[in-house]
């Protein structure tokens, strides 16, 4: 499935002159909007509003860093709020960051924790099969049993009588190979062996080509109950993550709303308090708003710029 393609939206605050008119002609006509606005900042001082303005920056900054963290698409629109409430806004969208952001990295941090442990789970059944294919009892593969210790793993045929003949040149009847099943062109193989000539016994038949295998500890008294114990437990685990990751993509949903909509808020202002710098006090000026048909020429931008403010952005 292909992904939206991207459009540039341009955002002005131009007088109301010819400016403004050639704005409006470059858009896509159904996705282009234009409103009369009055630059009013409320008596506010230059130094105040250049503080608004780095208010407002860092918190468009904020947001889109939220919605890089969330992998969020940029959806512009055109903000129907003219002046905010900073005080409250800003410590509204700050809160209303920090949330998401939580709520995001605990539903995540969830998810990956069952994958874990539905990775772990499926590697442990795999194991398990294995083990049960070995010809080998569960009791048999007791690793830590009694003064001897279990070693299970593979020979090759080929080196099986070669392993063995070292085994009791070596440990004559201190050390016992016993052979299982065989694997195409290898045999299980389970070492008893004392705990202290275990590595010696280990390093011996790796001379052999021989491959150990981690005997697993067993919660149920057979193989087949253990496999099947770690096999409902998969089940739940990936029933549980089938239930995870909707609603994952359900806060994602939300966010991406949210956080466009504040954005867009936040752009608006700070070309209106941008606007009163450059284009004075109680200016009689239009908010444009358009979706670019195609690329506009320097000398275009250029232009628009001198006039007034302007800014590009991509969306969805």
């Amino acid at each position: 499935m292909s992904s939206p393609a991207k459009t540039t939206v341009l955002r002005a605050i131009l007088p109301n002159d010819n400016s403004a008119k050639d704005a409006l002609v470059l858009g896509t006509p159904a996705k282009t909007e234009s409103q009369n606005v009055i630059l009013a900042s409320g008596n506010m001082t230059t130094e105040a509003i250049v503080g608004r303005i780095k208010e407002l920056s860092k918190l468009r900054d904020e947001i889109l860093q939220v919605m890089r963290q969330l992998n969020l698409t940029r959806e512009g629109s055109p903000s129907p709020v003219e002046h905010l409430d900073y005080d409250n806004e800003l410590e509204s969208a700050r809160r209303e960051l920090d949330e998401m952001r939580n709520q995001y990295q605990e539903a995540q941090g969830r998810i990956e924790d069952v994958r874990r442990q539905l990775d772990d789970s499926k590697k442990r059944v795999a194991v398990l099969t294995e083990i049960s294919q070995t010809g080998f009892a569960t009791n048999q593969l007791e690793s830590e049993a009694g003064d001897f210790r279990r070693i299970l793993g593979r020979l090759p045929v080929k080196k099986l009588e070669a392993a063995q003949k070292a085994m009791v040149s070596q440990f004559k009847d201190q050390a016992i190979l016993a052979i299982g099943n065989k694997k195409q062109d290898t045999f299980y193989t389970l070492i008893a062996a004392p705990k202290d000539k275990s590595s010696q016994a280990l390093q011996t038949l790796l001379l052999y080509d021989f491959a150990p295998i981690e005997i697993p500890e067993y919660k149920s008294l057979d193989a087949k109950s253990e496999i099947q114990r770690e096999e409902d437990r998969a089940n739940a685990l990936a029933k549980e993550l089938s239930e995870l990751e909707p609603q994952l993509d359900d806060l994602r949903k939300k966010a991406g709303q949210t956080l466009n909509r504040r954005l867009d808020e936040v752009v608006d202002a700070l070309m209106l308090l941008r606007g009163i710098l450059k284009l004075g006090e109680g200016t009689q000026a239009s908010r444009i708003y358009a979706r670019l048909e195609r690329v506009l020429p320097a000398e275009t931008m250029t232009n628009l710029s001198k006039r007034g403010i302007i800014e590009l952005e991509s969306s969805s």
